[in-house]
């Protein structure tokens, strides 16, 4: 028998999973765990790289909580990680764009933008949050 721990917002569960028997409540409860697990659609991939001219990658921040440009709320991102960066990916056909910010919590005015392609910032390990927003 194994026991596996699931644990989701509001949702914690232990499940013990006989590898010989299954009853239907099982399953139904765990179909039922499997759909609560929502994952969010990515919606801006930001590469960070190592050196100041985004060629030696380092790693990835998936934006999942852009907002629309007109109305859209406070989504704010604390972060500061590499050398470079920029947008490689947008899901959105009007074009995405990121403000970062020197300051945590997105304070004072935005110092960089980048935009859906063909950029790159350097002195990213001065930028401490960000803000993405979709068209």
């Amino acid at each position: 028998m194994h026991v596996h721990s699931l644990t989701y917002p509001a949702i914690t569960a232990n499940v013990q999973l006989d590898t010989m028997q299954f009853s239907t409540a099982s399953l139904s409860f765990l179909a039922l765990i499997a759909a609560s697990v929502v994952s969010a659609e990515k919606q801006i991939q930001i590469n960070y790289y190592n050196d100041s001219g985004c060629s030696s990658y380092l790693g990835q921040v998936d934006v999942t909580w852009a907002t629309a440009v007109s109305g859209g709320s406070n989504n704010c991102y604390n972060y500061q990680y590499g050398n470079s960066l920029n947008i490689v990916y947008c899901s959105k056909p009007g074009g995405c764009f990121c403000n970062f910010y020197y300051q945590p919590n997105c304070q004072g005015g935005a110092t960089q933008q980048a935009q859906s392609s063909g950029n790159c910032i350097g002195g990213a390990q001065q930028l401490k949050s960000f803000a993405c927003y979709y068209r």
